[in-house]
């Protein structure tokens, strides 16, 4: 698989190398240390790194010819070879300042990683490529300006070029990522830039962590090894607060994308699991058995479908706010179609198994004046079928003979919307539309001026005629209970 390495570069990247030991150099000589093999670079020759290193640090470099190594690097090369991925481009991302800017500045690193990838594979120089992020007297942050106190913006931009640049160059099936030289906070910036370049692109990022072999036993090479990311306190928490606000905000799905990316570790899954069934809810999917939240699996579809109608208000969602309404009020006739029917047809859409016989005066029957309005019709050629009707003339007829005033006020308020369903379905939705659907919703007590459905009186008496067990307070109690279990973790 075509691949493309990123890598970043600190002071432990290029090492003295004697027939039995590596050294590394000491920090407060490391810039000095790299410019001498910068002005001497015919004298010292690249090899593989010894397996054992040196507790002391180097101060000084060999007045006679030498060796130096690149065991970081070596590693994550050696990585790429174990695993078949063949090597096609290469970004090296190092730091160039003048010594002045600090002792430790190791700025002869990049060009000995790039010339010991020369000798080591066979990429053209075109797949190469080094970026040095910060150069002259430049400092990686600057405390006066908040933006800019962990990283400049300017340095955040040329990682950003470097990196996306690279990415369109190569159009890798992979990325290999190796930052485990320089400053950490940048090193953890080049890996989420890498993968927000890659999102959508269905390119496998992998991040190595190299380990000095040197503090093994016995002693090893370094070896690099895939990263396994497990999210930090501070991330869980941070996204755990972003899901209730968005849940607050009757956003359930853009809830549980804002915590998806750690639903594959095991512990976080304790409490991403309840954003995945909010998300199932939202979306109508099927609830994951566990779900044990009371209202995603409420027993009634209508409790269900006005919990979305008030989660839909609070997001100011309003043509979802609109179409759910009316769909509420389908759930409530079909539950009480439900006395009378049962299982759909295999085959034929509006056949419905006779749970028992409807009263004459809701079959339609040749010469009745009101067949039209009557719900239900004997199926042809199977007296086990009722063909049924669900349109607001029929649910009128329905409530009065069950003389149901709940589900008639509720008819004669769709009655006055429905076609708000159609115009939003149909038409833009745009301002003036959806002000003028609201208007409505709320002069004819389906919605409160408040942003409010379930609380609305027209709505609590339709649900008492089906024996619902609810409150006003059914959202509120479901963002509460989502609250709590985000809060505790569980």
């Amino acid at each position: 698989m075509n691949t493309l390495l990123i890598i970043t570069v600190g002071r432990a990247d290029v090492q003295l190398a004697s027939p039995r030991v590596r050294v590394e150099f000491r920090r407060d000589r490391c810039a000095d240390l790299h410019r001498d093999l910068d002005e001497r670079s015919d004298r010292w020759h690249l090899v593989d790194a010894p397996v054992r290193k040196s507790r002391r640090e180097l101060s000084k470099l060999p007045a006679s010819r030498f060796a130096i190594c690149t065991p970081k690097l070596d590693a994550a090369l050696a990585y790429l070879c174990e695993h078949g991925m063949t090597l096609t481009h290469v970004l090296v991302l190092d730091t160039e300042r003048e010594s002045a800017i600090g002792k430790g500045e190791p700025r002869a690193a990049g060009p000995i990683l790039m010339r010991r990838i020369m000798e080591r594979t066979s990429l053209p120089g075109s797949g190469l490529r080094r970026v040095s992020f910060l150069k002259g007297e430049e400092r990686l942050e600057d405390g006066k300006d908040p933006r800019d106190s962990l990283i400049r913006r300017e340095v955040v931009r040329r990682i950003d070029t470097a990196v996306a640049e690279s990415i369109a160059q190569a159009a890798p099936e992979q990325i290999v990522v190796a930052t485990s030289g320089g400053f950490p906070a940048v090193n953890n910036l080049v890996e989420e830039v890498v993968r927000l370049y890659a999102a959508g692109m269905r390119v496998q990022v992998r991040s190595l962590e190299i380990s000095d072999g040197a503090r093994a036993i016995p002693p090893s090479r370094d070896r690099a090894v895939e990263r396994q990311r497990v999210p930090d306190p501070l991330t869980s928490y941070q996204a755990r607060r972003y899901a209730i606000d968005l849940v607050e905000q009757g956003n359930l799905i853009a809830a549980w994308g804002a915590v998806r990316h750690l639903h594959a570790d095991q512990f976080e899954r304790r409490w991403t699991r309840v954003m995945e069934w909010a998300y199932c809810f939202a979306a109508s999917l099927p609830l994951p058995e566990e779900c044990d939240i009371d209202a995603l699996g409420h027993q009634s579809m209508a409790a269900r479908a006005a919990l979305r109608v008030d989660l839909a208000l609070r997001a100011n969602d309003i043509p979802r706010a609109a179409h759910g309404t009316y769909a509420f009020f389908e759930c409530v006739l079909w539950e009480h179609y439900g006395q009378y029917v049962g299982d759909r047809h295999p085959e034929e859409k509006r056949w419905y198994q006779v749970r028992k016989p409807a009263p004459p005066d809701l079959v339609r029957s040749p010469g009745a004046t009101d067949n039209a309005c009557r719900p239900f019709k004997e199926a042809r050629d199977s007296a086990e079928y009722y063909e049924v009707f669900d349109r607001i003339e029929c649910a009128k007829l329905f409530a009065n003979y069950h003389k149901l005033e709940g589900l008639r006020k509720l008819c004669e308020a769709i009655s006055q919307v429905r076609y708000l369903r159609n115009d939003i379905a149909h038409n833009e939705p745009t301002p003036e539309l959806m002000a003028e659907a609201r208007r409505t919703m709320e002069q004819m007590g389906l919605w409160s001026t408040d942003g409010r459905f379930l609380a609305q009186p027209l709505i609590q008496g339709a649900l008492h005629e089906l024996r619902v067990c609810t409150t006003d307070r059914l959202c509120e109690k479901f963002l509460q209970e989502i609250r709590c279990r985000l809060q505790a973790g569980d």
